[in-house]
């Protein structure tokens, strides 16, 4: 398992595969060397009964994975019918035409819609609402950089917020039930929307800061677009969905049955058809796959806790491992999938929160939440996320652009998530 782990860490910091591809390596090994259900010589379990291979394929059906598939359908049927183009247009007109206030729209905006979609598709959306901004722009005024960077960073920030905002969150809250812990769809907001809010809010005023408009009474301009029938209907469905994951643990209901429900409903009623499946992110649900099957095969062969003694001893209190879970994932996210990151650090973070006194399971969430959160905070290269390659594409940006803002909000980032995420928690009484 030490070495499938290795092998797979070097794959996903050197992308010499594509990440799911190493994912689904991770899983073929793990049957093969560990199941072993050809009772081969030499493999599986020497000193006792090896894991039924079911156990490492069942991480192809987590319902962890249902609920980020319910979450890139409905992104899809927003999408396809023109949903956020018209709430999006609909908010902006609130702004004005003020430079200031239109950049902090934006960014609100992103988040908003970054909450429930994936950050590549909201950051891909958001920038073609910013092409007109753009085309009525000088092409030397600076505020161009700030309104690019604005949806990148926005984007990446909105996958602190919701379970289904970015993987990383899926696979920690799968490791964390995998360990024995839970949270809730709406615990995992009351902790992570605040974290998020305010960082957006700190962002804004950095890229004001740096990218403030050079030409003199800037006004830009305002269009508009509507929502048919249809649209309509994936509003309902929407705000039901949001509001059914909510409230699960007043319905019973888990996440996952309700992202089910969802899928049914918009692929019986047409909203969804083949071509729009074909369409989603798969590769994105396979990479989740490979990283909650790595922590799997962890926990199977006990790495997972000979990793955590061979960590050096960090005081009664768990802080400064905190510390230094959250600054690795933020750096080695910056340089490679954040996913990849949170599937690597997750099990360690878990394992080593086991060894110390965590009253009613905090520390453990605590651990889990704060490695997710940092990986969307991972974000100082053009290759550090799809939002920034997106952003750099565009030509309207450099890389020093976006190292420079990064590394003013990876400042505020590091602190706010150690200290912010368990003060939090302990605010609302988490977990419940």
């Amino acid at each position: 398992m030490a070495g499938i782990f290795v092998l797979a860490a070097l794959l996903w910091v050197t992308e010499a595969l594509p990440l799911f591809a190493t994912s689904l390596l991770v899983v073929g090994l793990q049957m093969v060397l560990l199941a072993n259900p050809g009772d081969w010589p030499g493999l599986g379990f020497q000193s006792g009964a090896s894991p039924s291979y079911r156990d490492i394929l069942s991480t192809a059906a987590d319902p962890v994975l249902v609920l980020f598939f319910g979450g890139f359908v409905l992104a899809r049927a927003a999408l396809k019918e023109g949903v956020d183009r018209a709430i999006s247009t609909l908010l902006l007109r609130r702004c004005g035409g003020e430079p200031r206030w239109v950049l902090l729209g934006l960014m609100l905006i992103t988040l908003l819609f970054g909450m429930w979609m994936s950050n590549t598709a909201t950051a891909a959306m958001m920038l073609a609402l910013v092409a007109p901004m753009l085309a009525a722009l000088p092409p030397q005024e600076p505020f161009r950089k700030a309104l690019v960077l604005a949806v990148a960073f926005t984007a990446n920030i909105s996958g602190m917020s919701t379970p289904i905002a970015s993987p990383p969150n899926a696979v920690a809250i799968s490791f964390l039930q995998k360990s024995g812990h839970t949270i809730a769809f709406l615990d995992w907001m009351l902790v992570a929307v605040p974290l998020a809010v305010g960082m957006t809010l700190f962002t804004w005023l950095v890229l004001w800061r740096f990218f403030a408009p050079a030409t003199h009474g800037l006004r830009l301009a305002h269009f508009n677009e509507g929502l048919t029938g249809r649209g309509w209907f994936v509003v309902i469905v929407f705000a039901i969905t949001v509001l059914l994951w909510m409230t699960d643990l007043w319905h019973g209901l888990p996440p996952a049955v309700v992202a089910l429900l969802l899928v049914v409903v918009l692929t019986t009623t047409g909203i969804i058809d083949h071509v729009d499946l074909a369409r989603l992110e798969w590769s994105i649900l396979i990479l989740i796959s490979g990283g909650i099957s790595l922590g799997t095969g962890m926990q199977l062969t006990g790495l997972d806790q000979a990793v955590a003694q061979w960590l050096p001893a960090m005081g009664e209190s768990g802080f400064w491992l905190l510390v230094i879970l959250v600054m690795a994932t933020l750096v080695v996210g910056t340089f490679m999938s954040n996913t990849a990151a949170a599937n690597l650090f997750l099990p360690i973070g878990l394992s080593s929160a086991a060894t110390f006194d965590a009253q009613d399971g905090l520390y453990p969430i605590q651990v889990a939440m704060s490695i997710a959160l940092a990986a969307s905070m991972s974000m100082a290269l053009p290759i550090s996320t799809p939002p920034n390659a997106l952003a750099y594409a565009s030509g309207e940006i450099a890389s020093r652009d976006l190292a420079r803002v990064a590394f003013a909000i990876g400042a505020l980032a590091v602190p706010a998530i150690v200290l912010g995420s368990g003060w939090v928690l302990r605010f609302w009484g988490l977990p419940k």
